[in-house]
């Protein structure tokens, strides 16, 4: 009997190419690998990845598309041609989890939530020729994943991901990863993500868990339990991750984690005064204090680690003056490189709830408009500024954070802060594909 073919699909934005620019800032697709490791060896699996060229058809039974709230639109585009010819549609990911009416209207089923759950009935369900319109999967205590099929890759990613924990308490009012994950940290059995380290061939990887060690004393221990585990298995590749604050607090796992390979670690700062961190939900920087920012990289730092801060502009609370001093902030702050984004209300959050019940949304013409909420222009009507005169200020900010001057001279204290020749590497290329992101990316259609 023939195999049925398997299309899985991740669509690229098409308005604007963002994280798409760089061959470093290129995520693989985990998501879709899961699901090919959880689909019968009797079927023909191939992967069509938009981060490395654009869509062309390809014969298929089944088709699975992932996407993202800015690539929701692509998404849709490349379903409605498969099902004129009608092949079967399932989308999963963030955005059809979270406004799985919509998704229904393009797709001919939706997987909300989890997928590893219910895999496995999606497919006896389409070769019974009874497919349903949405499978909800329900929360594990314990992640059970397989290893992805890292081979349907596309070879020419630079850092490999692999994801070892899920779910976030925080709830800040922007990010989704509550409402995707749930409230509580969930972990992956230790030995089988270093089994599927020993394996990943890149060099680099990203830990892409939300908070690489959490919040709790338990996924702290966990997260040393992990660094333990790469040293004894003598996995010599290097790592980044994301964290809070209170990754600077354990002067052991510090040093764990550089031993084990971590070079840059990302923080969520956000802002620098109150009243922005207030409306950001960031009850840990509040508790702390943004005076700690400093002694929190200092900290870092004496670890060979670099620092990635990630900063939002367009707050309520933001004007010209503040938006200005954000910038001079970041110069003065000690972090090595910024992640830069304008505040933007994704389905799922807090953020989006308020700005759709206060009819403060830009751009409403649904599906068409998620494009646009992608991080990089203003979605928000604010209280103070036109859409325009944010932008404009916002732009500004960007020139001088991102100057090459600031590259240069953030380069050369990222080597005498970490004496790290691999740290002052990666950092400084980082915040040079940052450059080419936020000041170019915003513009630029995709190649």
């Amino acid at each position: 009997m023939e195999r049925k073919t398997l299309l899985l699909i991740n669509p690229a934005n098409q308005l604007r190419p963002g994280f798409h620019i760089n061959r470093a800032t290129r995520n693989q697709p985990l998501s879709l690998g899961i699901l090919a490791a959880l689909t019968p060896p009797g079927w023909k699996i191939k992967i069509l990845d938009e981060n490395f060229r654009t869509f062309r058809y390809y014969p298929a039974d089944l088709v699975g598309i992932t996407a993202f709230t800015s690539t929701a639109p692509r998404a849709y585009e490349i379903a409605a041609l498969y099902r004129e010819k009608g092949v079967p549609v399932v989308m999963g990911g963030i955005h059809a989890s979270m406004v799985p009416e919509e998704s229904m209207q393009y797709v001919d089923c939706v997987v909300q939530g989890e997928a590893e759950p219910v895999w496995e009935k999606v497919l006896a369900d389409f070769e019974s020729g009874n497919l349903q319109r949405l499978y909800v999967g329900h929360y594990a205590r314990e992640i059970r994943q397989p290893k992805p099929r890292r081979d349907l890759f596309h070879p020419g990613y630079i850092c490999a991901g692999i994801q070892t924990t899920r779910g976030c308490p925080m709830n800040c009012s922007f990010c989704s990863v509550s409402a995707f994950n749930g409230r509580q940290y969930r972990f992956r059995p230790v030995e089988e993500v270093l089994d599927e380290l020993e394996e990943i061939p890149q060099k680099y990887f990203f830990f892409v868990d939300d908070n690489i060690i959490g919040q709790s004393r338990e996924s702290k221990e966990r997260a040393k339990v992990l660094f333990e585990g790469i040293l004894r298995r003598g996995i010599k590749k290097y790592w980044i991750s994301q964290s809070s604050i209170n990754f600077a607090d354990d002067e052991e796992l510090l040093d764990l984690a550089y031993r084990s390979g971590c070079r840059m670690i990302f923080l969520g700062i956000e802002a620098e005064t109150e009243g922005a961190l207030g409306e950001a939900n960031k009850n840990l920087n509040l508790k702390r204090g943004t005076d700690a920012y400093r002694d929190v990289f200092r900290t870092i730092h004496r670890h060979k680690i670099g620092v990635i801060a990630g900063l939002i502009f367009g707050w309520d609370s933001d004007n010209p003056e503040s938006i200005r001093r954000r910038a001079a902030f970041a110069l003065k702050c000690g972090a090595d490189s910024f992640q830069t984004s304008v505040l933007t209300p994704l389905p799922g959050t807090d953020l989006f709830r308020r700005a759709s019940e206060d009819r403060r949304m830009l751009y409403t013409r649904f599906p068409e408009d998620w494009q646009r909420y992608d991080f990089f222009e203003p979605t928000l009507q604010h209280p103070q500024l036109t859409p325009e005169e944010l932008d404009i200020h916002i732009r500004k900010a960007l020139r001088t954070i991102f100057s090459p001057r600031q590259i240069l001279l953030r380069h050369l204290r990222t080597a005498w802060n970490t004496r790290s020749f691999t740290s002052t590497l990666i950092l400084g290329l980082n915040y040079w594909h940052y450059r080419n992101i936020f000041l170019f990316g915003k513009n630029r259609q995709k190649d």
